[in-house]
Parts: structure tokens; sequence; C-alpha cells
């Protein structure tokens, strides 16, 4: 799966959406223990390994999220988001930790052929004023129903967006 970063945290404004492209969000519950989640959670936990190991921090085995978490307070780079792919016989699944957004606040869509996910937040604090933006791009290896995509969102902030393949002739 080729994944193509447009921007990073903080660095360029998501384009604006048509509205009429994007695709519903459905809420679910916690990443780790809703069972609609089951199938990617491995995948997700050993990405999530492999940026802490990077940053060096301890992972904490009670909870992982937290340890994640607490590098991602300190980096914002893109790099340090948490992604995974899974792939089987009927789908592709592109999980990523969205947790600095609302669920108002990402937006998906499919866009000549291509799964976009993008993001923006504004936050006030007494005369300051901050803006976290991210756009992602994945193009999936052979055929994709992209009329077929669909979203979820963790209530602690995973997005989950899975694309059926199409069949190929025998």
């Amino acid at each position: 799966m080729e994944n193509k970063n447009t921007s990073t945290l903080n660095e360029q404004k998501p384009e604006s959406p048509k509205e009429d492209s994007l695709l519903p969000i459905v809420e679910k519950g916690p990443f780790f223990h809703d069972s609609f989640f089951e199938d990617i959670q491995k995948h997700f936990e050993t990405a999530i390994d492999q940026i802490l190991d990077t940053w060096g921090e301890a992972r904490s085995v009670s909870d992982l999220m937290s340890s994640y978490r607490r590098v991602r307070e300190r980096n914002l780079q893109q790099e340090n988001q948490v992604m995974a792919f899974r792939e089987d016989d009927q789908k592709h699944k592109v999980v990523l930790d969205v947790h600095d957004f609302k669920n108002g606040d990402v937006k998906v869509r499919v866009e000549d052929n291509q799964l976009v996910v993008e993001g923006r937040v504004e936050k006030e604090e007494d005369d300051f004023k901050s803006m976290k933006t991210f756009c992602r791009r994945f193009n999936f290896p052979g055929k994709v129903a992209m009329e077929g995509v669909t979203s979820a969102m963790s209530s602690d902030g995973v997005l989950t967006v899975t694309a059926p393949k199409i069949p190929q002739a025998a």
C-alpha cells in the first residue's frame, strides 16, 4: 500500500473537501476493548511499539496508549502518528491515531481513486491561538471498490478505514 503524505502537522492547511464527498464516520467504543477493531489491534500495537522504541520510551504494560501519547505530546511530527495497515482477501484496512482531533475535526473522503484522511482543529486560550492539521492520502494496490469505503472512530481517537477489494476474475 502506498502512503502519500501531502503535509505534516502544522505545516499546511488541508484542502477544503466537498461536503458531498465526505464519508460518514461511525462512532465505536475504546479501540483495544471494542471487538469491531479486533482484527487490526495487533498491527496497531506493533506500530505503537516501533514509535516507542524509536523514542526510547518505556512501554507501560498496563496502558500502551498512554506511553505512546506521552511521545506524541512531546513531538507532533507526522512520522510519530501511529498508523497501521492490514490486508486480506476481501479488504484493506488503514488505522491511524487521530486522538488530537474530535470526530467532527476529521474528514474522510475518496478522491480520484485515493483515500484522503485529513484533520484540522483550532484552539484558543486567552490571547493564544493554535491550529493542528494533517492530510494523508492512500493508494491501494489492485482494484478497490472505492464506493464501498467505510470508516469508524473509536472513543479514544483511533480511526479505522476499510476499503473492500474488487474480486479478481479467474
